[in-house]
């Protein structure tokens, strides 16, 4: 009895014909560098417009009602300037400088523009205390925040005021604070040294002007490069 051949069998290649060249792997692409164009315009975006941006974000920040959201756009702000610092100059050390500027740019301007605005505006205002809510941090300190109204029951904005003159026995009293004719700025105790506050609006503007003379550094160290 006859064998049936096997169709799964490979049939013999036509004579000359040769096996197909196996397909190369394909190497990782490598990163395109940027054109000297862009990182000049990304420099100037990253180095001057995005550090005043911050700024003012921060400076509308400075009263209440506005604090939540202007900070939020001020942490985007950056976090999209440090990726296009990271764009300008991928490799090196500029990126940990960078986060660390970054970080003393969101945390400074809020409370030294608030010192400002109450340093050079604020009134001496007759307040009484509603109420009284402690609170705890990590090291286990005891915080007070109070409730406070004008005395002579006209409007108060941001009716709220901590410090040594606020605890739990200051519901009823009458207590002198600083506050912003505008309402724009919440008040102050007169026990807080406004005018060492204020000094961090200088400290800020240091910070912004080290972050651009970094960002434009790697720009000029990648341009040298090429």
């Amino acid at each position: 009895m006859a064998k049936r051949p096997n169709r799964k069998q490979k049939r013999p290649l036509a004579a000359g014909a040769g096996r197909p060249a196996e397909q190369a792997r394909r190497r990782p692409r490598k990163d395109v560098p940027l054109a000297p164009r862009t990182v000049r315009r990304t420099a100037l975006l990253v180095g001057l417009l995005a550090p005043v941006l911050i700024l003012a974000l921060l400076g509308v920040a400075t009263n209440p009602d506005h604090q939540a959201p202007a900070t939020i756009l001020a942490v985007l702000v950056l976090m999209a300037a440090v990726v296009g610092l990271m764009l300008i100059r991928s490799t090196g050390w500029v990126v940990w400088p960078a986060v660390l500027l970054g970080v003393l740019l969101l945390v400074i301007p809020t409370a030294a523009l608030r010192a400002q605005l109450l340093d050079h505006r604020g009134v001496d205002t007759r307040v009484v205390v509603t109420s009284a809510h402690s609170g705890k941090d990590r090291m286990g300190k005891v915080s007070w925040t109070c409730g406070i109204r004008r005395a002579d029951g006209g409007p108060l904005p941001h009716g709220t005021v901590g410090g040594t003159g606020c605890s739990g026995g200051s519901v009823g009293r009458t207590l002198t604070v600083l506050a912003d004719p505008d309402g724009w700025a919440p008040p102050a105790t007169l026990d807080e040294d406004l005018s060492f506050r204020a000094a961090g609006v200088y400290v800020a503007g240091a910070v912004a002007v080290l972050w651009a003379a970094l960002t434009f550094g790697a720009a000029r160290r990648t341009l040298g490069r090429r």
